[in-house]
């Protein structure tokens, strides 16, 4: 018989007995089920024992918590520390016998077993009876006991176990626990885990070095599972897996202590011990010890799944898209094949394909658990490709039509859906495949390109460099020709590349073509032709021209008119009209015009452009002292050999004034109105007048400044010869200067010998200042100089800005001086001093005088002093005496007082 806390050396078997009294959330939990045995304590709640508060010696509860039942006690939840589990709270009877009794069957002879439990001692301190319990199993054979000596009031729980050995033939036993000591105050205990179980020899097992802990699920393997010691004589071992919570044995091959066996191949964890027990008990879970548990993870494979198209084109980017689900551990490698010898270790991996055909794709993936998966397929199918092509018309030249033709193919089973064109930077779609024409404007290389689809949405494309040729660039001359003339046609075309160029001309006059380049050619009779050129050049390429082409008569007549020839002023232009004609048919084609024949003979105005009624303009040099006549010549041509007759006409060209106006220099706006002085000094003795024209000016010439305000202004100055009407006009500038702007206060007052800033408030550029007269002025040249009263003066400030114009303003200044009161006077009507006359008061404006008797009482008040007082009040004369006086002349002086005597 053994009696001792844990020895974790030996092995336990699965509890026969296990009475943890269960949890719940109410405070109590009913009383002890017959099940976990029985006691001879009555059972205590707040409902069986109201108002009681807590067992009383000999009663037990059922509790989750001694928390408040007994101040005494300690507060306590189960030994596991789960605040609803349930422990068997005891209050010892005040004798010592037994509280708790159960009986444990089917054992087996001669199996040694342990009986224990936790108990706590939860009185709060060491001064009452600690508790001592009893442990006693009863046999057929006898009886064994084991105390468990005074339980300390540490708050702590105490394993207590005890073990022994069934005698033979003994399957049943009785389990007791018994108080020792008296009750009364202390011996109050808890007791948790009551557990009765099979005891032996250690048995401890361990995976094999060469087994993992964690495998993975799908892949077949052995587990093996190492003992530390084999069974001894007359022992058996075996395996066993815990499924769905129940220890069930498994057929494991042994190998003195190895034990092997095949590996779940479903991801889950798994538990596994070794039991050990008498080869006749082996059977018996009452009577066998286990080892440590074995736990074996197998871990789930990832499961690869992917997405992607079921068909596709040959070099275009295919996406994969991984589906894989990790089952755990996130999916940490994939493994691709796309049937064509490539592969990939992306998780959404990009793939083309070079050739059509049918692919199948593979995928296995692994997780971070080193775990792969199976490995799943998927066809692909890639679709064999269109075939772009097209033609093109020939020759291809600028700024002409060249038809496009299509000339795709498509696969076996397959259309072309679409076709989209790239030409010039322009996008096209066409898809009937059709022929059109494009016109490339200027000749150079053009890439064209063509991206044909199939109906199986498979692209080709193609570019051809088209080189497109110039065209020429047709140009010649149609020379003047009148009947008589060989005309010769100048060609001057041209052509980008210079390359070599054949013409062929076309006269209009139904006479044989040309093939030079420069052609002569004669016609037999005048009349309107079209002229034709066709050039064409090595390439092929060609261009038309045509040209309207006149074949004049012979005979040109000149003839001109000279508009308003009787008022031909030097200084205006001559205007000729044309009015030449050609006798038999057609147009002048040219006129030669000389203005000054007489003088100036070969001096000539030639126009290869004449029309009829054209105008044509000259201007004579001007003349002032008197009229001078020019020859005008016309000479009119209809071809280069048809020349007309001279026509000749003498014109006079009349004197205009010598206008003189001398520009007056600046002046300021408030200068007053100038006399302008323009004339005409031609010397020529001819009569006439002139006006003026422009802003602040009269017709007469008189300029006011003060009109047109400052800035500068053009005066127009008109001189006109009244005889011939001829004049002239000549402009000058005038500048008006601002003046400045001037403002002072018109009148201010100033004590007599007291001083005050005056100042002018102008506005202009670069002011100057100046007072007069300058007596009594701190300083005259200043905008706000101090002055000091002396007496009554007016000053004049004149302000100058900086272009030397002036502005003035006055002020007068009032000296007030200082009042003097006579202090008697004799109001008696003798007109000597009948009145109070305080000298210089009157000149303080806004001033009061009050004067009262002897009382205090007012008799004289006045606001200004005007009126004298004259001795009364009320209508009737004061009395003889003395009056007093206040006096606020204001205007700066201070209030002053004093006494006036009335004497009668």
């Amino acid at each position: 018989m053994l009696f001792s806390t844990p020895a974790f050396c030996q092995s336990l078997g699965d509890p026969i007995v296990n009475i943890t009294f269960g949890t719940g959330s109410g405070k109590f939990g009913g009383r002890l089920p017959p099940a976990s045995g029985t006691t001879t304590y009555t059972y205590y709640d707040d409902a069986s024992f109201p108002g009681q508060g807590f067992p009383q010696d000999g009663q037990y509860t059922i509790t989750n918590t001694s928390a408040g039942i007994n101040q005494v006690w300690v507060s306590t939840s189960d030994h596991t520390g789960d605040p609803g589990g349930y422990y068997m709270l005891v209050n010892a009877a005040n004798t010592p016998g037994i509280f708790y009794t159960r009986n444990v069957t089917e054992l087996c002879a001669g199996t040694k077993y342990q009986f224990g439990a936790f108990i706590k001692n939860i009185f709060s301190n060491n001064g009452g009876n600690p508790p001592n319990v009893k442990f006693q199993i009863e046999t057929d054979a006898g009886v064994i006991q084991y105390d468990t000596g005074n339980i300390p009031a540490d708050n702590t729980w105490h394993a207590y176990t005890m073990e022994f050995t069934t005698p033979a033939n003994a399957g049943t036993i009785v389990l007791k626990m018994i108080n020792n000591g008296p009750g009364g105050y202390g011996n109050d205990l808890a007791i948790d885990d009551i557990t009765f179980r099979p005891y032996g020899a250690p048995v401890q097992v361990a995976f094999d070095q060469s087994s993992s802990t964690q495998i993975c699920a799908g892949v077949p393997q052995t587990v093996k599972i190492v003992s530390a010691t084999a069974a001894s004589q007359g022992y058996s071992q075996k395996v066993q897996q815990k499924v769905n919570g129940v220890w069930t044995d498994i057929v494991a091959t042994v190998n003195g202590t190895q034990y092997s066996f095949a590996a779940p191949l479903v991801a889950g964890t798994y538990n596994y011990r070794l039991i050990s027990g008498l080869s006749a008990n082996i059977d018996n879970s009452n009577c066998v010890v286990a080892s440590n548990e074995l736990v074996l993870t197998v871990l789930p494979q990832p499961i690869p799944a992917f997405t992607a198209p079921a068909d596709a084109c040959p070099g275009n980017p295919v996406s994969f898209r991984d589906n894989s689900v990790s089952n755990g551990a996130a999916v940490s490698s994939w493994l691709w094949n796309f049937g064509d010898g490539q592969s990939s270790n992306l998780q959404h991996p990009v793939h083309s394909y070079n050739a059509a055909g049918d692919y199948t794709v593979s995928l296995r993936v692994a997780n971070g658990n080193g775990c792969s998966s199976v490995t799943i397929t998927q066809p692909i199918h890639i679709n064999a490709l269109p075939v772009a092509a097209f033609t093109i018309s020939n020759p291809a030249c600028a700024n002409r039509p060249i038809v496009i033709t299509d000339a795709s193919t498509a696969p076996s089973g397959t259309t072309v859906q679409s076709r989209v064109w790239e030409i010039e930077g322009v996008t096209l779609n066409k898809a009937d495949g059709q022929p059109f024409v494009h016109t490339f404007a200027a000749a150079g290389t053009y890439a064209v390109k063509l991206t044909v689809t199939s109906s199986t949405g498979c692209p080709s494309t193609t570019t051809q460099q088209i080189v497109v040729k110039p065209l020429p660039v047709i140009d010649f001359d149609t020379p003047p020709t009148c009947i008589s003339d060989n005309t010769i046609f100048t060609n001057r075309t041209t052509i980008a590349d210079n390359s070599a160029l054949t013409y062929l001309w076309n006269f209009g006059d139904n006479t044989p073509v040309s093939t030079a380049k420069d052609p002569v050619h004669k016609y037999q009779s005048t009349g309107n032709y079209t002229i034709t050129l066709t050039v064409s050049t090595a390439s092929g390429c060609s261009e038309t021209k045509s040209k309207p082409f006149t074949v004049n008569g012979a005979t040109p007549v000149a003839d001109f008119e000279v508009l308003n020839k009787n008022s031909l002023c030097s200084n205006n232009e001559v205007v000729i009209q044309n009015k030449s004609t050609v006798v038999e048919f057609g147009n002048v084609t040219r006129i030669d015009l000389y203005y000054d024949y007489g003088n100036t003979p070969t001096l000539v105005e030639t126009d290869n452009n004449p029309t009829p009624g054209k105008m044509y303009g000259h201007t004579y040099p001007q003349t002032h002292a008197g009229n001078k006549t020019y020859k005008v010549r016309m000479l009119a041509y209809s071809g280069s050999v048809c020349i007309s007759q001279e026509k000749t006409e003498n014109i006079n060209i009349l004197a205009t004034p010598l206008v003189v106006f001398t520009q007056p220099a600046a002046i300021c706006a408030n200068n007053g109105p100038i006399q302008l002085n323009g004339h005409d000094e031609s010397g020529s003795g001819i009569p006439g007048s002139g006006i003026y024209t422009g802003t602040g000016v009269s017709q007469a010439g008189l300029f006011d400044p003060a009109v047109s305000g400052p800035g500068k202004f053009v005066i127009q100055y008109t001189y006109t010869f009244s005889t011939t009407g001829c004049s002239n006009t000549i402009s000058r500038e005038v500048t008006v200067d601002p003046v400045p702007t001037v403002e002072v206060p018109g009148n201010i007052t100033i004590l007599e010998g007291g001083s005050r800033v005056i100042t002018a408030n102008a506005t202009g550029n670069g002011l100057r200042y100046a007072w007069l007269p300058v007596t009594g002025l701190s300083d005259a040249t200043i905008a706000s100089p101090t002055v000091t009263g002396i007496a009554d003066i007016t000053y004049r400030v004149t302000v100058t800005n900086d272009k030397g114009c002036q502005q003035f303003a006055d002020m007068v200044v009032t000296v007030l001086k200082t009042p003097l009161m006579p202090n008697a006077f004799t109001p008696n009507g003798d007109g000597i001093n009948d009145i109070w006359e305080i000298k210089y008061l009157d000149s303080y404006p806004g001033c009061t005088v009050n004067v009262f008797n002897r009382y205090g009482q007012k008799v004289f008040s006045s606001i200004g002093y005007s009126t004298p007082w004259d001795g009364r009040a009320n209508n009737g004369n004061l009395t003889p005496g003395v009056y007093y006086y206040i006096i606020d002349p204001k205007n700066g002086r201070k209030a002053m007082s004093g006494a006036v005597t009335i004497i009668r």
